[in-house]
C-alpha cells in the first residue's frame, strides 16, 4: 500500500495527466469538423455524411442537411442565422436558425470564385471571416485566400497569397485575424483595421521545430480557439495533438491522445473542449468521432526533450 501511494503521489508532483479516464466520446462522425459552441448547444459539420449536426451534449440531431456540399464548418451570422462552408461544392450556404437554406453563395462580390472553403470565424459586427483553401499539396501554388461577409451580404476578398488557408480566428483583444497557412506550418496574424480590413501579415507562429512525427507529409496547423487568457489553441492535422501558444506566441505546449486528423475544438463554459477528430482521410468512409475532454486548457505539457 505505501509503494503504491508513493507512486501515485510521484505522478501528481510529475503533473501527470488522467487524460482518457476523462475524455468521452459524443459521438462517432464521418469527418468531422467545425465545431463550434453557440448559445448552449454544440454544432459541428460531417463532411462525409454531408450533414451539420447539432447537439445539447446527450443527443444528437441533424441541424442541416446537403449532400452535395461537403459541409466543414459553421459560423453564426446576422439576424440568429448561421453560415455553412461546402468544402466540396466551392459554396457557402446561409441556413436559418431553424436549419433552412436561405441562400447559395458561390462567387464573392466582384464575381470571382472561390475554392475549397475550409474554417470560418464570426466577428463582433456580424460578419464572417472564412478561408478558401487552395490545393492541397506541398508543390502547389499558394493560392489560399482569406474572404469576409460582411452583415450587408457584401463578400469581399481581404487576403490572398496563403499556402493552404484553414483555421481562421478572430482575436478581438488584441484586433487581429489569426490564419492557418497549413503547408507552411505556421500561424500568420493579420492586423483588424475594422470589419474585413486587414493589414500585411506577420508570422505569429511557426512549428517548423515541432517536428512532424507521424510520418503524414501534409500535417500542419488546422482549427483555432482562443481561450479566455488570450491564448491561441492549434489543432495539428495529421499529427493528432493540440497546441498552446501564448497571445505573445510563446510555445506553452502540446495535448494528445486524438485521432490523427484533428481539425478543430470548441470551448464550453464548464472547462470542457468538444474536439473534433478522424482516423483515416483516405477511405471513403472516413471515419472518426467527437470527443469531450474534461479540464481541457488544464492538461497541456511540454514534449519532453529527447
Amino acid at each position: 500500500m505505501r509503494v503504491r501511494s508513493l507512486l501515485a503521489a510521484f505522478l501528481l508532483l510529475l503533473g501527470a495527466p488522467a487524460a482518457q479516464a476523462s475524455d468521452t466520446k459524443l459521438a462517432d462522425a464521418r469527418y468531422p469538423e467545425g465545431a463550434l459552441w453557440h448559445e448552449g448547444r454544440l454544432y459541428y459539420a460531417e463532411m462525409g455524411r454531408g450533414v451539420v449536426v447539432v447537439s445539447d451534449l446527450s443527443q444528437q440531431r441533424t441541424f442541416w442537411k446537403r449532400q452535395d456540399c461537403g459541409p466543414v464548418s459553421i459560423a453564426p451570422y446576422v439576424r440568429g442565422e448561421f453560415i455553412v462552408l461546402c468544402h466540396l461544392a466551392n459554396m457557402i450556404v446561409r441556413v436559418s436558425s431553424g436549419g433552412e437554406t436561405l441562400e447559395v453563395i458561390d462567387r464573392d462580390s466582384s464575381g470571382a470564385r472561390f475554392v475549397f472553403p475550409n474554417a470560418a470565424c464570426a466577428d463582433e459586427q456580424g460578419g464572417v471571416y472564412f478561408s478558401s483553401s487552395g490545393e492541397f499539396s506541398l508543390r502547389a501554388p499558394a493560392t489560399g485566400a482569406v474572404l469576409y461577409l460582411a452583415p450587408t451580404g457584401r463578400l469581399s476578398r481581404v487576403a490572398e497569397g496563403i499556402h493552404y488557408a484553414n483555421g481562421v480566428a478572430v482575436d478581438r483583444e488584441r484586433r487581429r485575424l489569426l490564419v492557418s497557412a497549413h503547408l507552411d506550418r505556421q500561424i500568420l496574424a493579420f492586423p483588424l483595421s475594422g470589419p474585413g480590413r486587414l493589414g500585411s501579415p506577420a508570422v505569429f507562429f511557426d512549428f517548423t521545430a515541432n517536428g512532424i512525427e507521424r510520418g503524414y507529409a501534409l500535417a500542419g496547423p488546422d482549427g483555432l480557439e482562443i481561450d479566455p487568457a488570450g491564448n491561441v489553441l492549434v489543432a495539428e492535422y495529421g499529427e493528432g495533438r493540440i497546441h498552446k501558444v501564448s497571445a505573445e506566441g510563446r510555445y506553452l505546449g502540446e495535448l494528445r491522445g486524438f485521432a490523427p486528423f484533428v481539425t478543430d475544438m470548441a470551448l464550453l463554459p464548464d472547462g470542457r473542449a468538444a474536439v473534433a477528430a478522424s482516423f483515416r482521410n483516405d477511405i471513403p468512409e472516413l471515419p472518426g468521432e467527437v470527443v469531450l475532454r474534461d479540464r481541457f486548457l488544464d492538461r497541456f505539457r511540454r514534449p519532453a526533450a529527447p
